[in-house]
């Protein structure tokens, strides 16, 4: 049985002890449910040696007719809607388990374009709709959000699906939270971000149909 979508998110990793896309990733599922669709959120490991075969093994249960995979660039000042991933990963930046693999993926500095089918600027228009500060962007980077970008584009279970890779800056603090600097305006709220992601998603979803 398909899935209408898949939602992925990350958990922690060095300098990142509470990554905002795992709450996102939940979020954004428990919104679309709501509509009717059937769609499953995965927070994955960040590391390569458990995140990458746990999105394959999702991907192969759950056979999603889309896939909307979020990560944080926590030095982002904008959201990235990723146009393609590189399929190759930094010696330089260890994932959670410490491990730095020299290469993730295939040859080539031409990287695989994103399975949107012209998406990528309606997922932008949606998110400037919601008032949230966005760019297109490529590539995804050098870590495990391109890898898995890039595992995703891979697959035959979603050859001819949607596969779309969405980098979020910090969100807000929550309602209630001071924080320990100033906010920068640029920062999104954590609800506007989630409104914002459940429609890309639901426009993925209903084209993957």
């Amino acid at each position: 049985m398909h899935t209408d979508l898949l939602v992925t998110g990350f958990g922690p990793f060095p300098r990142v002890k509470v990554n905002p896309t795992t709450m996102l990733a939940h979020a954004v599922a428990q919104r679309l449910r709501r509509s009717g669709l059937s769609v499953r959120s995965l927070v994955l490991e960040t590391s390569y040696c458990a995140g990458l075969p746990e999105l394959i093994r999702d991907i192969e249960t759950s056979r999603p007719r889309a896939l909307l995979m979020l990560g944080i660039a926590a030095r982002a000042r904008h959201v990235r809607v990723e146009l393609f991933a590189r399929g190759r990963s930094s010696i330089l930046h260890p994932d959670a388990s410490g491990r730095t693999p020299a290469k993730i993926g295939a040859r080539g500095s031409a990287g695989l374009p994103s399975r949107t089918r012209g998406r990528a600027p309606v997922a932008l228009a949606q998110l400037r709709r919601h008032a949230v500060v966005s760019r297109l962007s490529p590539p995804a980077g050098r870590y495990l959000c391109d890898a898995s970008y890039a595992t995703a584009l891979r697959h035959p279970a979603t050859a001819r699906r949607p596969v779309l890779f969405v980098h979020v800056p910090w969100p807000r603090p929550a309602a209630g939270v001071r924080p320990a600097a100033r906010v920068a305006g640029f920062r999104p709220r954590i609800g506007q971000l989630a409104r914002a992601l459940a429609a890309i998603g639901r426009e993925l979803a209903i084209r993957g149909r």
